[in-house]
């Protein structure tokens, strides 16, 4: 585990690089259908999040909640939280001008859905590489950026590195910026106290 931050939990090579290279490859042969800002609603607002939801086998569902069921504990040691679970995970595709302005996965407002009220800690596992110019396997742009941590006016960016997985409150405002060139894969999910 390496962070420069108590409230961010990064772990370089969550994901190995062949498992990462693999669910690339099956990203490429499954169904893509367009991100829901909110899954209780089914809506689809592309001028606030757009980019696709990659529909994987159950055998690969499977294989993936694997790796939460494991993260668990550590994450509950490094929050001090006792964690109940874990939502299903969403497969994304961000590719070029692809985004999700800023938002935060949790919120108290009394409209909000029970299980996005629920949620406590967001992770992302990248499955690409960032890089600053274009490289085959590689994205552009499409960083994640973090905001208000400690009340800080500049926001925190992090950069896809195949395998990395980062967690951080749910309630944290966050963003994905526009992909500039190549394609982004990344898997989400929340945990739940």
């Amino acid at each position: 585990m390496v962070s420069s931050h108590p409230q961010l939990f990064v772990a370089r090579n969550f994901l190995d690089l062949d498992v990462c290279r693999e669910l690339r490859a099956q990203a490429e042969q499954v169904v893509r259908v367009p991100a829901q800002v909110t899954k209780s609603t089914g809506r689809v607002d592309i001028n606030m999040r757009q980019t696709s939801r990659l529909i994987v086998s159950n055998k690969t569902e499977e294989f993936i909640n694997v790796y939460f069921r494991q993260l668990q504990p550590q994450l509950e040691t490094v929050y001090d939280l006792q964690l109940s679970g874990f939502e299903k995970f969403q497969f994304l595709l961000y590719g070029k001008g692809d985004f999700y302005k800023r938002h935060a996965d949790r919120n108290d407002k009394p409209e909000t859905p029970i299980y996005i009220k629920a949620r406590r800690l967001s992770v992302v596992i990248f499955l690409s590489n960032q890089s600053q110019d274009e490289q085959p396997e590689s994205y552009t742009g499409g960083s994640l950026v973090l905001w208000d941590i400690d009340r800080q006016k500049t926001p925190t960016r992090i950069e896809g590195e195949v395998g990395k997985l980062i967690a951080f409150p749910s309630d944290l405002a966050h963003e994905v910026e526009p992909v500039l060139t190549g394609k982004r894969y990344s898997i989400v999910n929340w945990f739940y106290e």
